[in-house]
Protein backbone atom coordinates (compact mmCIF):
# COMPACT_ATOMS: atom_id res chain seq x y z
CA UNK A 1 0.00 0.00 0.00
CA UNK A 2 1.55 3.38 -1.12
CA UNK A 3 1.78 5.96 1.86
CA UNK A 4 1.39 8.66 0.64
CA UNK A 5 0.07 11.93 2.53
CA UNK A 6 -3.80 11.46 2.32
CA UNK A 7 -3.75 15.08 1.41
CA UNK A 8 -1.70 14.97 -1.91
CA UNK A 9 -5.30 12.81 -3.14
CA UNK A 10 -8.07 14.00 -0.97
CA UNK A 11 -7.68 17.80 -1.36
CA UNK A 12 -7.69 17.62 -5.35
CA UNK A 13 -10.87 14.80 -5.07
CA UNK A 14 -12.61 17.51 -2.57
CA UNK A 15 -11.86 20.35 -5.07
CA UNK A 16 -13.30 18.39 -8.15
CA UNK A 17 -16.06 17.30 -6.45
CA UNK A 18 -16.85 20.64 -5.42
CA UNK A 19 -16.91 20.28 -1.58
CA UNK A 20 -14.90 23.63 -1.21
CA UNK A 21 -17.82 25.70 -2.72
CA UNK A 22 -20.47 23.41 -1.40
CA UNK A 23 -19.27 24.64 2.14
CA UNK A 24 -18.47 27.97 1.61
CA UNK A 25 -21.95 28.44 0.33
CA UNK A 26 -22.96 26.77 3.80
CA UNK A 27 -21.31 28.95 5.80
CA UNK A 28 -23.92 31.26 6.19
CA UNK A 29 -25.86 28.27 8.32
CA UNK A 30 -22.38 28.16 10.15
CA UNK A 31 -22.15 32.03 11.01
CA UNK A 32 -26.34 32.79 11.17
CA UNK A 33 -25.76 32.87 15.21
CA UNK A 34 -23.14 36.16 14.77
CA UNK A 35 -25.93 37.80 12.81
CA UNK A 36 -27.58 37.99 16.25
CA UNK A 37 -31.26 37.11 14.64
CA UNK A 38 -30.87 33.56 16.69
CA UNK A 39 -33.91 33.97 18.63
CA UNK A 40 -36.00 34.84 15.65
CA UNK A 41 -35.07 32.80 12.81
CA UNK A 42 -33.04 29.11 12.88
CA UNK A 43 -31.11 28.52 9.37
CA UNK A 44 -31.89 24.99 7.29
CA UNK A 45 -29.49 25.51 4.14
CA UNK A 46 -28.87 27.40 1.46
CA UNK A 47 -29.71 26.51 -2.12
CA UNK A 48 -28.31 28.62 -5.27
CA UNK A 49 -27.56 31.54 -2.96
CA UNK A 50 -31.13 31.56 -0.95
CA UNK A 51 -30.84 31.41 3.09
CA UNK A 52 -33.87 29.46 4.04
CA UNK A 53 -34.84 30.26 7.82
CA UNK A 54 -37.29 28.65 10.50
CA UNK A 55 -39.38 30.80 11.95
CA UNK A 56 -41.83 30.39 14.73
CA UNK A 57 -45.16 32.44 13.24
CA UNK A 58 -46.22 34.17 9.93
CA UNK A 59 -45.70 37.44 12.14
CA UNK A 60 -41.80 36.75 12.56
CA UNK A 61 -41.55 35.62 8.79
CA UNK A 62 -43.62 38.97 7.72
CA UNK A 63 -41.61 41.37 10.06
CA UNK A 64 -38.03 39.53 9.18
CA UNK A 65 -39.31 40.09 5.11
CA UNK A 66 -39.08 43.94 5.95
CA UNK A 67 -36.04 43.82 7.83
CA UNK A 68 -34.69 41.74 4.28
CA UNK A 69 -32.31 44.20 3.25
CA UNK A 70 -30.91 44.75 7.19
CA UNK A 71 -30.52 40.88 7.22
CA UNK A 72 -28.30 40.53 4.47
CA UNK A 73 -26.25 43.58 5.12
CA UNK A 74 -25.56 42.07 8.31
CA UNK A 75 -25.10 38.06 6.76
CA UNK A 76 -22.34 40.03 4.29
CA UNK A 77 -20.45 41.64 7.43
CA UNK A 78 -20.47 38.32 9.20
CA UNK A 79 -19.73 35.97 5.93
CA UNK A 80 -18.65 38.27 3.30
CA UNK A 81 -17.84 35.08 0.87
CA UNK A 82 -21.33 33.35 1.47
CA UNK A 83 -22.93 33.92 -1.67
CA UNK A 84 -26.23 34.22 0.27
CA UNK A 85 -28.63 37.36 -1.85
CA UNK A 86 -31.94 35.85 -0.52
CA UNK A 87 -33.69 34.44 2.09
CA UNK A 88 -36.59 32.49 2.47
CA UNK A 89 -38.56 32.30 5.52
CA UNK A 90 -40.32 28.64 6.67
CA UNK A 91 -43.01 28.98 9.25
CA UNK A 92 -42.67 26.00 11.55
CA UNK A 93 -45.13 26.58 14.22
CA UNK A 94 -44.37 23.51 15.50
CA UNK A 95 -40.95 23.76 16.83
CA UNK A 96 -40.12 25.45 19.99
CA UNK A 97 -37.59 28.46 19.78
CA UNK A 98 -34.19 27.41 20.03
CA UNK A 99 -32.70 27.82 23.37
CA UNK A 100 -28.72 26.63 23.79
CA UNK A 101 -27.74 24.71 27.19
CA UNK A 102 -24.24 25.50 28.14
CA UNK A 103 -22.69 22.00 28.44
CA UNK A 104 -19.66 21.89 30.91
CA UNK A 105 -16.85 19.77 29.95
CA UNK A 106 -16.27 16.62 31.87
CA UNK A 107 -14.10 15.95 35.14
CA UNK A 108 -11.36 13.89 35.36
CA UNK A 109 -13.70 12.24 37.63
CA UNK A 110 -16.14 11.52 34.99
CA UNK A 111 -13.70 10.14 32.62
CA UNK A 112 -12.54 7.56 34.92
CA UNK A 113 -16.16 6.43 35.54
CA UNK A 114 -16.45 6.34 32.09
CA UNK A 115 -13.27 4.14 31.24
CA UNK A 116 -14.50 1.66 34.41
CA UNK A 117 -17.82 0.96 32.45
CA UNK A 118 -16.76 0.57 29.00
CA UNK A 119 -14.93 -3.32 28.19
CA UNK A 120 -11.33 -3.88 29.59
CA UNK A 121 -10.60 -5.73 26.53
CA UNK A 122 -10.78 -2.51 23.75
CA UNK A 123 -7.34 -1.56 22.43
CA UNK A 124 -6.02 1.71 24.75
CA UNK A 125 -6.27 4.44 22.08
CA UNK A 126 -10.14 3.58 21.17
CA UNK A 127 -10.81 3.03 25.04
CA UNK A 128 -9.83 6.15 25.32
CA UNK A 129 -11.67 7.85 23.09
CA UNK A 130 -15.07 6.04 23.94
CA UNK A 131 -14.39 7.28 27.66
CA UNK A 132 -14.05 10.63 26.44
CA UNK A 133 -17.65 10.41 23.84
CA UNK A 134 -19.02 8.73 26.87
CA UNK A 135 -18.11 11.26 29.39
CA UNK A 136 -19.18 14.45 27.50
CA UNK A 137 -22.53 12.31 26.46
CA UNK A 138 -23.52 11.93 30.15
CA UNK A 139 -22.47 15.57 30.71
CA UNK A 140 -25.09 16.80 28.54
CA UNK A 141 -27.60 14.70 29.72
CA UNK A 142 -27.09 15.96 32.94
CA UNK A 143 -26.93 20.02 31.82
CA UNK A 144 -29.99 18.78 29.56
CA UNK A 145 -31.39 17.55 33.01
CA UNK A 146 -30.36 20.96 35.05
CA UNK A 147 -32.00 23.02 32.19
CA UNK A 148 -35.45 21.38 32.75
CA UNK A 149 -35.36 18.35 30.53
CA UNK A 150 -36.64 15.12 30.81
CA UNK A 151 -35.70 11.37 30.61
CA UNK A 152 -37.74 8.80 28.90
CA UNK A 153 -38.69 5.95 31.46
CA UNK A 154 -39.23 3.53 28.45
CA UNK A 155 -35.57 3.74 26.86
CA UNK A 156 -33.43 6.47 28.95
CA UNK A 157 -33.24 9.23 26.30
CA UNK A 158 -32.88 12.55 28.18
CA UNK A 159 -34.71 14.99 26.17
CA UNK A 160 -34.98 18.93 25.78
CA UNK A 161 -38.02 20.57 28.07
CA UNK A 162 -39.94 21.76 24.67
CA UNK A 163 -39.79 18.05 23.49
CA UNK A 164 -42.99 16.79 24.06
CA UNK A 165 -42.91 12.90 23.20
CA UNK A 166 -39.58 11.20 22.71
CA UNK A 167 -38.69 10.51 19.20
CA UNK A 168 -37.46 6.68 19.89
CA UNK A 169 -40.06 4.81 21.79
CA UNK A 170 -43.03 7.34 21.52
CA UNK A 171 -43.28 7.99 25.08
CA UNK A 172 -44.52 11.44 25.99
CA UNK A 173 -43.49 13.46 28.85
CA UNK A 174 -46.98 13.81 30.54
CA UNK A 175 -46.95 9.69 31.06
CA UNK A 176 -43.46 9.49 31.92
CA UNK A 177 -43.45 11.44 35.06
CA UNK A 178 -46.83 9.30 36.41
Amino acid sequence: MNKQDIWQWLGPLARGWGAEDALRAQSAVLLWPATGFTSLARPLYVDRGVLHLAVASHVVAAELNLLKGKLLARLEEVAPQCGVVDLRFQVRSGEAPFHPILVPPPTAADLREARRELPPRLPRELRSVLAEVVAWAKARDRAILAAGGWRCQGCGLVLVEETGSCPVCGIERSAARR
